[in-house]
């Protein structure tokens, strides 16, 4: 099991705050950021940073206050999560998710038709 699995939806939250922004961003900060969307308490703030630190996920460094930064890039976590889903529901089969995603309608035309560039993109690259 991968660090990215184990971070629940509201730490996933606190990540998005500090992937969008270049630099390192103290506790308030982080409350201010959250607090546009959600309304959650310091107390619960300060949660999920301090298990995210516990997690390896997120590293703080003392400067006047202390400031938080993600140890890895939202590609990263996608990634993991994406690897997670797959093993998990498909047995590791990028093919059975296709065909789950069209069998069930989710996936558009127009989505379709990206995903054929996409691929033939890459192809020719390689």
């Amino acid at each position: 099991m991968n660090n990215t699995e184990k971070i629940s939806d509201a730490e996933s939250e606190v990540l998005k705050i500090l992937w969008a922004n270049e630099h390192p961003l103290s506790e308030r900060q982080i409350i201010d950021a959250l607090n546009k969307e959600n309304n959650w308490h310091r107390a619960t703030v300060q949660t999920l940073i301090r298990r995210l630190c516990e997690k390896g996920i997120v590293q703080k460094v003392k400067k006047e206050v202390f400031y938080y930064s993600s140890l890895i890039s939202e590609a990263e976590y996608a990634k993991d999560r994406t690897t997670d889903f797959l093993n998990k529901i498909y047995g590791g089969s990028a093919k059975n998710l296709v065909s789950a995603m069209l069998g069930n309608d989710i996936l558009s035309e127009k989505d379709i038709d990206e995903l054929k560039n996409y691929w033939m993109g890459r192809k020719n690259k390689k």
